[in-house]
């Protein structure tokens, strides 16, 4: 086993749950990151894939294989200087889990959760689709980032890992209780967090990019930290509403 060199935890959260007001007032404290939505899963989730290709079962090298994805976060983190690394993504899917695992044995999760209704409410609030129910659609398959993320959470709560549920209404409301029960959760010294005057995102002078989104989706309230009241219905039609209102049910049943 590779030793690392840091030590990784890792995010699990529904989009448009927080997730950079978590990480920017997190990221405060020096000794710890919550990294960007990484490409980090997908690259080994593809470096795993790579043994059911003709090349590969041609001449199955594993251990050559093995020493990049052993290493995989040495190398990617390498220059960060953090001691603590919440690395961000879907990481509870099956295969991602299962790739997660031979390398971190027994990995923590953080879930960040919001009524996944709410998730897609704000969605369409910023990016102002021209279709709402097939952008709706879009965001929820397995494939779309409110999916894929669902679908991890479901399976870290089932496959019975170590995890913690941060709720968003929650998180906006007491902000300080949830950072501290974090804090807790890794077994990690507190810290004297701001929550007024905060900077966006921002980590190693690298910053979000949102103009290859449909919208500013990442851009937060800097002054203070407040809850944007609104009704639901002003964006997202009843049929919308009725379709996806129960999905924490079927997903999750109620374990959120």
């Amino acid at each position: 086993m590779v030793e690392l060199k840091k030590e990784y935890i890792f995010l699990n959260g529904l989009p448009r749950s927080g997730n950079t007001l978590l990480s920017v007032i997190i990221n405060q404290n020096p000794k710890i990151n919550i990294t960007s939505n990484t490409i980090l899963a997908d690259v080994m989730y593809r470096l795993h894939l790579l043994r059911d290709t003709d090349i590969y079962k041609n001449f199955p090298d594993e251990k050559s294989l093995n020493n990049i994805l052993k290493n995989i976060f040495n190398n990617y983190y390498k220059h960060w200087k953090s001691k603590f690394i919440i690395d961000r993504g879907p990481w509870g899917t099956p295969g991602n889990l299962e790739v997660l695992k031979s390398i971190i044995k027994k990995p923590k999760f953080i879930i960040l959760y919001r009524p996944v209704i709410e998730c897609l409410a704000s969605f369409v609030k910023i990016e102002r689709p021209v279709d709402v129910e097939l952008r709706c659609e879009q965001l929820i398959n397995n494939d779309g980032i409110i999916g894929k993320n669902l679908w991890g959470i479901k399976n870290i709560i089932e496959s019975k890992e170590d995890y913690i549920i941060i709720k968003y209404l929650d998180l906006v409301n007491n902000p300080l209780d949830q950072i501290n029960k974090i804090y807790r959760f890794l077994n990690i010294d507190t810290f004297n967090h701001k929550l007024e005057n905060i900077n966006q995102f921002s980590i190693n002078d690298v910053t979000y990019n949102d103009s290859v989104l449909n919208g500013p989706l990442h851009k937060i309230r800097t002054d203070k930290i407040k809850l944007n009241q609104y009704k639901i219905e002003d964006y997202l039609p009843k049929k919308v509403i009725n379709k996806y209102s129960s999905l924490e049910e079927i997903y999750l049943q109620n374990i959120i």
